[in-house]
C-alpha cells in the first residue's frame, strides 16, 4: 500500500470525525515532525493565518487528536497516541447513549407537552420487549428511590441476561436507594448475588409459594406494572397521588414481612 493511498484514507477517516481541512493539515505537519512549537508549525503550514494556528491545536487537543506539553519554557504540540483517541470517542458515544435514551424516555412527555396535557395524570401503554427496555430506561434515567415487586424467574424468562446486566453499578455509584421484595427463587437469589446488599439496596423475600407474573415498579410520581406472560406489555400510570398511595402500600407490605437473615443467599 503506497504512502499517498495511507494518507487519503487517514485523511477521510479524519473527515469523517469532523475536522476540517486546516485541522488535517496541522495534524500531518504534526504527523510528519513529531513534535513542535506553534510558530514552528505555522512555518511548515504558510497557507494557514499564523493567527489561527492556535484555534487550530487547540480544536484539534479538544478533539483528543493533539497533546501539548512544556520543555525548556516552551509549548510543544504532538500527536496523540489513536488509543487515547479512541477511549475519547467511546466517551462521546456513551455521552450520547445517554442522551438518545433520555429522549426516548420523555418522548411520551414531550408529545403530551405538544398537546398541552403534559401536567395533567395519564396512562401509557408500552408493548414487546423494545416496551418494556423503554419503561427500565426511563426508571433508570429518572435516578430515584425504586420500589419493586416482583418475580425474577418471569423477568429472566424474558430477558435472560437480566440478573447480570440490571445496572447494580449505575445504581450505587448514584446513590440511588433500591427496596425490592421477591419471590426467593434461585433466579431471585442469582439476582441478590450479583447485586449484593449495600445502604443503598435493600431486600425481602415475598413467601415463596407466591407466583407473580407481572412486576411492580415505583418511582417518584410513576408505577409501572409490567405483564410477563404472553401478552409482555405494560402499563405506567403518571399520577404522584397514585404513586403515593402505591408506596404506603408497598411500605405496610415491606414491614409486615419478618426481618430475615439473607446474607447467607448473597455468597
Amino acid at each position: 500500500m503506497s504512502t499517498d493511498y495511507r494518507q487519503q484514507e487517514l485523511r477521510q477517516i479524519l473527515q469523517s470525525f469532523g475536522l476540517d481541512t486546516r485541522e488535517i493539515q496541522v495534524f500531518f505537519t504534526l504527523l510528519k515532525i513529531d513534535k513542535a512549537t506553534a510558530s514552528e508549525i505555522a512555518k511548515q503550514t504558510p497557507d494557514i493565518p499564523r493567527s489561527s494556528i492556535y484555534d487550530v491545536l487547540q480544536s484539534l487537543q479538544q478533539r483528543g487528536f493533539v497533546s501539548s506539553f512544556t520543555k525548556n519554557e516552551k509549548l510543544y504540540f504532538q500527536v496523540e497516541q489513536i488509543e487515547h483517541v479512541i477511549d475519547i470517542l467511546e466517551e462521546e458515544k456513551r455521552a450520547l447513549t445517554e442522551q438518545q435514551n433520555a429522549f426516548r424516555s420523555v418522548a411520551d412527555m414531550f408529545n403530551q407537552m405538544k398537546t398541552g396535557t403534559a401536567y395533567k395524570p395519564g396512562v401509557r401503554f408500552f408493548e414487546g420487549k423494545k416496551g418494556i427496555l423503554a419503561v427500565h430506561r426511563e426508571i433508570i434515567n429518572a435516578r430515584k428511590t425504586l420500589y419493586l415487586i416482583g418475580d425474577l424467574a418471569a423477568v429472566i424468562h424474558t430477558f435472560p441476561h437480566a440478573a447480570v446486566e440490571d445496572n447494580f453499578a449505575e445504581f450505587k455509584t448514584n446513590k440511588i436507594v433500591r427496596k425490592a421484595m421477591m419471590i426467593p427463587n434461585a433466579a431471585g437469589k442469582q439476582y441478590l448475588r450479583n447485586a449484593g446488599l449495600n445502604e443503598y439496596h435493600h431486600v425481602k423475600w415475598l413467601p415463596q409459594a407466591m407466583k407473580l407474573d407481572t412486576d411492580t415498579l415505583i418511582w417518584e410520581g410513576h408505577v409501572a406494572i409490567i405483564d410477563y406472560t404472553q401478552q409482555l406489555n405494560a402499563v405506567v400510570i403518571d399520577n404522584p397521588t397514585m404513586y403515593k398511595t402505591f408506596v404506603i402500600w408497598f411500605e405496610m407490605m415491606w414491614n409486615s414481612i419478618p426481618e430475615e437473615i439473607i446474607e447467607q443467599d448473597v455468597k
